[in-house]
């Protein structure tokens, strides 16, 4: 019989690697039945992020181009082989051995013990969140940081987490590292 992964031991779901490093919380989950009915964390399969673009809008293709775009800038062995955040996107990110994770919910608490890195998508969601909880603390008008080593961050939007706002949570990560 094989021996559950720490991710797999947790009750909650979300899209991604079970052995994620690096997860970014969120509210909600794409509108589409194969990604909502489950527990744990479904990797995704080849195609899958253009294929959740295509049926649920632009809000997803959003939240799929933003993360890849902060995995990329902040380089490493998850995006090593891979020339520019768009083919990353499309050849490995939430797919097995990725090393990364999309968690739905507001359970960060219980979860966070198997992720070096844990983000919490948008100060609304952080407030329904364990978040405060643990000594937050506000870097800038932006972002901020717990005890915990959660770092809050704004939604992946490119309005809100532009560019330049990637650049300065790359920074608040390895600093943090």
């Amino acid at each position: 019989m094989r021996e559950l992964s720490a991710f797999e031991k947790l009750a909650f779901s979300g899209l991604g690697d079970e052995h994620a490093e690096f997860c970014v919380y969120l509210a909600n989950r794409p509108p589409m039945p194969e990604f909502t009915d489950h527990e744990g964390l479904l990797p995704l399969l080849p195609g899958d992020i253009y294929r959740i673009g295509q049926e649920t809008g632009n809000h997803w293709r959003k939240i799929f181009n933003v993360y890849a775009k902060l995995l990329f800038e902040l380089g490493g062995m998850r995006t090593e082989g891979y020339a520019t955040w768009q083919a990353y996107r499309d050849g490995r990110m939430l797919q097995t051995g990725s090393k990364v994770a999309l968690i739905y919910g507001s359970s960060v608490a219980s979860n966070t013990e198997t992720s070096k890195i844990t983000l919490i998508m948008g100060k609304q969601f952080a407030d329904d969140t364990d978040f405060w909880k643990y000594d937050g603390q506000w870097i800038n008008a932006d972002f901020a940081i717990n005890s915990k080593g959660w770092i809050l961050c704004p939604y992946f939007d490119y309005r809100q987490l532009s560019n330049i706002k990637i650049t300065t949570l790359v920074s608040i990560i390895k600093s943090h590292l």
